[in-house]
């Protein structure tokens, strides 16, 4: 797996767009396409800047997904945890019927009010998007 921190050394895709939050914050950087890459067994936790995850591997994948919550510091002291960035995992492979994709929230964080969800479709994916105020993710897409 290439590093979710592999800053342009070739492994990871990252493009970052700058969205205005407002004259107490300023310009706060957000991920537009940062993508994650997934090729073997494994359990992996995300970076709160992944946004795009393909899994490709026939085996049993454990997704971790960061904190719902934003800084309890504040926008001004720590703006980019209040970018709300959404994040895809998708089956690329078309394994996932026969080995489900587990994915897990942070500690004291819910997906839609769940432990954890699995994604047991081929070639099916969940977009989910955090609320900080309920400490939960939320499923956008059906």
């Amino acid at each position: 797996m290439s590093s979710q921190l592999d800053l342009d050394q070739g492994g990871t895709s990252r493009e970052w767009q700058k969205v205005y939050m407002g004259p107490s914050i300023g310009w706060v950087s957000r991920p537009v396409q940062n993508v994650l890459s997934i090729t073997a067994a494994g359990t992996y936790t995300l970076d709160r800047s992944t946004n795009y995850v393909n899994v490709n591997v026939a085996g049993l994948v454990t997704i971790n997904l960061p904190s719902a919550l934003s800084s309890l510091a504040g926008a001004g002291a720590n703006p980019g945890t209040y970018v709300q960035n959404p994040i895809v995992i998708l089956d690329t492979g078309g394994n996932s019927s026969t080995f489900a994709i587990t994915i897990v929230p942070a500690a004291g964080d819910t997906i839609m009010g769940l432990a954890s969800v699995q994604l047991a479709s081929n070639f099916g994916a969940f977009s989910l998007a955090p609320n900080s105020a309920q400490r939960t993710w939320n499923q956008i897409s059906p």
